[in-house]
């Protein structure tokens, strides 16, 4: 597994997170998971669910140290919401949990904007 291979499952699962919340659906199975990705990204479509898990089990100890999830038994959770944010340097779309440094997850920059809904 490589850094970049990492970094994109956290962005999707970061996505799916915020996803999910916005539905109101506060929890989910770990065991789920890969299907859930499979099932909402073309990007994962092809990929094997074993693969995909052992990507998500590093993903899922980085957010639980960011403090964005946590983890009870076969659960995970958001903590304390969840907001989609904007780099005004590099344009990057940061999914960010309330409790966690508001700094771009690309750059590192703190000019964040909220990335604006659908109309």
């Amino acid at each position: 597994m490589s850094k970049t291979e990492t970094n994109e499952l956290e962005w999707y699962f970061r996505d799916l997170l915020f996803r999910n919340h916005n539905k109101g659906i506060l929890q989910l199975e770990i065991e789920s998971i890969p299907s859930k990705m499979v099932e909402t990204y073309l990007r994962y479509r092809n990929e094997e669910f074993g693969h995909i898990s052992s990507i998500l089990k590093m993903v899922l100890e980085n957010l639980v140290s960011s403090k964005l999830i946590e983890r009870l038994d076969s659960l995970v959770s958001i903590r304390d919401g969840i907001s989609r944010l904007q780099c005004s340097k590099c344009y990057y779309i940061c999914y960010l949990g309330n409790l966690e440094l508001k700094s771009c997850l690309r750059c590192q920059s703190n000019e964040l904007v909220v990335f604006p809904r659908k109309r």
